[in-house]
């Protein structure tokens, strides 16, 4: 039973001055977290209640403190039980400790109490996480293993969002989404994504057995190489190479073809391939194994069988990207291997690899041991001296955080370069400043105080901080404390230091290195306001007058060491930007002062109704070089949709297949038809008044990214979970050519042929990629569609998003396997039925239930 214990004057009074210190099992307490109130409209909020159990037979004193992370919550919570106090730390680091008049919990005894917060929770991943306790003074936090945190169902949150547009992913919801997608026959649809920018379809098959040969110019010896080491594992025969032009599998140089990236791809008795580059022969190559059946990527054939076909193919854009975040979360070096292998057999050709942001520091840097001794390290301390805080649940002993602890060492990351560049990936580095850096701020904190009584100018050479500084700041993601001081040389030092030793790791591994991303973003409102070493700074330096023209400065200064260097610099939207005051408001405006110094700026803020969905435009007309990177559209640690149990954010809306392949990139209006809240979106409203793109400024978009931040993503399987099958999306836009329906100035025209269009993609997926994923280089962990379903007049109709897979139901109640019954036609509703998505390899996705009416 659940109650409130009253308190013992005479024994706390006793307690205060003893501290007897606890001797309790950690596996003795209990402690839950359930959600009380739930309120998205009109103003959001949250009520929880945490519960408390003593299940041991030693008694609880109030000397304890629990730690927890949670993204969802307020930084200033509302303790609703004046004997506990919630309080935040840094980033989603959050403690609650006892009051002064906390009761001692006795055997058995349990206390509960609530506390209020102004956000609206939707996801049942958004409850408190990572929840260890602390005894006393001790260094030492105990991971609470008894500890679970009460889901609500989405009929809950159905329930919750009545009279509102929130789109509730129900079954009906999930019909409506796809009933207009049909079933295509094999020739309806394309056999490969990305969508061939021409394709022509034969009569028959080619079959080839036994042994064979591929003949190539010497020019492109290693991709065929790559094909023959690729075929390995999926061909029992004998492949060898020749040079001559008479094999069953030819690569010719064409000098007609003009493109580097751009071939040939005709089957016919023989396979031709033709490209005047390597890159074009490498693409011919992956679009030759895509149209392979899926039992090849199984296991070895006998036989290999092709299509006849002809395709001529380039790409759309130059500039094929995507962005991985490994400091929020670590990845392993062999799940970045593993994502190099996918993006090359989709023909994405850039990964933005993030090394380093607030919460990690994952890049050994020669000479700067701290960097990674202490910015690669996560669990609890005190005062986040040796080591960070555990961010994002990452747990209270840092050698036993595989996600929140790890880096790559110079041989890892060499290893990474060679791995990409083989297959044509450029890898741009990001290490972020002067925002997102209290990593490296703490390590060169670690390293000053190490070194100060020894030699105090070597302490000096590398600090990232003026410790006089009061500024008072909180970053977007609630860090204090995470800007570089821009007013000292040694923070320059540091930057040139950083940017030498990666240059070195480039020239080592033999990879060029032509674009450095440094950041620039979220830079946080009073940042250096109350710093005395910058006021004296502005105070020495005539062309400087107040703490706003700091970031031109730096920036100059930044511009510099890379011109020195001869590389590009690259950062967020933020760093082509300046703030200015129009009709009585601040907004972004282009900062013309770099707008021709070969920026290249990543155009990220585009949400519907924010006023930036026009920002990637304004950018790329004044001189920019702009990579689109639609927040609303190709940011894949957006949750799937609203559904409690799909992880992921929501702040800039929901991410799915359609949402990524939908993108314009030249005309984001057009991009959504609803808002994150379900609302319709007018194009036409939303482009008032906003820029367009002019032609030049057409020149100057030079590709599209999709992003993956990691704050959510907790390891290799949730990585692949939340990029496919989304990522795809990406892929058909960023190499196929811009579709016809883009074009269509009636709405519903152009509805109603990108609808076609989109059927024909889905199927290409449910078809054609999905199947082959549950294999492809040993197999990725994609998220499977639920079911839609509707009742109407007595019978349950199904359908799914990609069409091709298979779905199964039971009547019983049960979960549908392999062996459950295959939906084919509308039934009768009887019984509770549960329906579920399958690949032909048993993989299965989650269940929608229909019980006498649609869910």
């Amino acid at each position: 039973m659940t109650y409130r214990l009253l308190c013992l004057p005479l024994f706390l009074l006793w307690f205060s001055c003893q501290s007897p210190k606890n001797k309790i099992n950690i596996d003795d307490i209990f402690l839950s977290w359930e959600l009380e109130e739930n309120i998205a409209v009109p103003n959001q909020s949250h009520t929880a209640k945490f519960t408390i159990t003593n299940s041991g037979k030693t008694p609880l004193y109030p000397d304890w403190e629990i730690y927890f992370n949670t993204i969802f919550l307020s930084v200033n919570p509302t303790s609703l039980d004046e004997n506990i106090v919630v309080e935040h730390l840094s980033g989603d680091f959050f403690r609650i400790k006892p009051a002064m008049d906390f009761p001692v919990l006795r055997p058995d005894q349990t206390y509960s109490f609530s506390y209020q917060s102004d956000n609206f929770i939707v996801k049942n991943s958004h409850s408190p996480q990572g929840v260890f306790m602390v005894f006393g003074d001790e260094e030492k936090g105990h991971q609470i293993n008894n500890y679970s945190a009460k889901e609500f169902s989405l009929g809950d949150l159905y329930k919750k969002a009545e009279g509102t547009s929130l789109p509730i992913p129900v079954g009906k919801n999930l019909f409506e989404q796809s009933k207009g997608l049909t079933f295509l026959t094999k020739k309806e649809f394309s056999p490969i994504i990305p969508t061939p920018k021409s394709l022509e379809w034969d009569e028959g098959e080619l079959q080839i057995d036994g042994d064979f040969e591929i003949s190539y110019d010497e020019e492109f010896s290693q991709e065929a190489e790559f094909l023959i080491n690729s075929l390995s594992s999926k061909y029992s025969g004998k492949v060898t190479l020749n040079t001559s032009h008479e094999a069953i599998i030819q690569i010719i140089k064409n000098p007609v073809i003009e493109s580097l990236e751009e071939y040939n791809l005709e089957i016919t008795d023989k396979i031709q391939i033709q490209a005047n580059h390597p890159k074009g022969v490498f693409y011919a190559v992956q679009s030759l194994l895509a149209l392979l059946p899926v039992d090849n990527f199984i296991e070895a054939q006998s036989k290999l069988v092709f299509p006849k076909l002809k395709i001529e193919d380039e790409p759309r854009f130059a500039y094929r990207g995507l962005f991985l975040d490994v400091a929020r979360n670590f990845q392993t070096k062999e799940a970045v291997l593993k994502l190099l292998d996918l993006m090359a057999f989709y023909k994405l050709n850039v990964f933005h690899f993030n090394l380093a942001n607030d919460e990690g520091w994952r890049i050994e840097i020669p000479n700067l041991p701290e960097l990674t001794d202490v910015g690669s390290k996560r669990g609890f301390s005190r005062n986040e001296e040796n080591f960070l805080w555990p961010y994002y649940g990452s747990g209270p002993d840092y050698d036993n955080s595989p996600n929140g602890t790890g880096f790559y060492t110079v041989s890892d990351f060499e290893e990474i370069l060679k791995y990409a560049h083989e297959r044509h990936i450029e890898v741009i580095p990001e290490l972020g400043v002067p925002g997102h850096s209290r990593a490296a701020i703490i390590a060169m904190r670690k390293r000053y105080h190490d070194k100060k009584e020894i030699d105090l100018d070597a302490a000096l050479e590398y600090l990232l901080e003026d410790f006089e500084d009061t500024s008072e700041y909180l970053s977007a993601q609630n860090f204090r404390g995470n800007t570089l001081c821009i007013c000292q040389e040694s923070t320059y030092n540091f930057y040139e230091k950083i940017v030498d030793e990666m240059m070195a790791r480039y020239q080592s591994a033999g990879v060029p290195l032509n674009t450095f991303h440094t950041g620039g973003d979220e830079v946080p409102h009073g940042a250096w306001t109350a710093s005395p070493v910058c006021a004296d700074f502005i105070s020495k330096h005539e062309d400087l007058n107040e703490v706003k023209d700091l970031t031109n400065y730096f920036y100059k200064r930044v511009n510099k060491i890379f011109e020195d260097r001869g590389l590009q610099v690259a950062g967020w939207e933020e760093i082509g930007q300046k703030t200015v005051t129009e009709n009585g408001k601040e907004v972004s405006r282009p900062n013309p002062e770099f707008a021709d110094k070969n920026f290249r700026v990543y155009a990220w803020n585009s949400v519907a109704g924010w006023g930036g969905e026009d920002m990637a435009y304004q950018l790329a007309n004044v001189g920019y070089e702009v990579i689109v990177c639609n927040s609303s559209n190709i940011y894949f640690d957006l949750a799937y949709n609203m559904d409690p149990d799909e992880p992921g954010h929501q702040w800039s809306g929901y991410v799915d297949l359609n949402t990524s392949w939908r993108t314009v990139p030249l005309n984001h209006f057009i991009s959504n038809e609803k808002d994150m809240y379900g609302r319709p979106i007018d194009p036409d409203e939303l482009a008032k008044g906003k820029i367009k793109l002019s032609e030049q400024g057409k020149k100057n978009i030079k590709g599209i990214q999709g992003q993956l931040w990691t704050e959510t993503v907790k390891g290799q399987d949730m990585m692949e979970y939340y990029l496919l099958p989304k990522m795809l999306g990406l892929v058909e836009r960023a190499w196929a050519a811009d579709p016809s329906w883009t074009t269509i100035k009636d709405p519903e025209k152009r509805i109603e042929e990108r609808e076609k269009d989109w059927n024909r993609f889905a199927n290409t997926v449910g078809q054609k990629e999905i199947p082959r994923l549950d294999y492809l280089f040993g197999g990725f962990n994609v998220r499977l569609p639920k079911p839609g379903t509707l009742v109407h007049e007595g019978l349950m109709h199904v359908n799914v998003e990609t069409p091709g897979l298979i779905v199964r139901y039971t009547r019983d109640g049960t979960e549908p396997d392999m062996n459950s019954p295959e939906y084919s036609a509308p039934m009768p509703i009887e019984g509770n039925i549960k329906v579920r998505v399958f690949t032909p390899s048993g993989h299965a996705g989650e269940t929608s239930t229909c019980l006498q009416k649609s869910n």
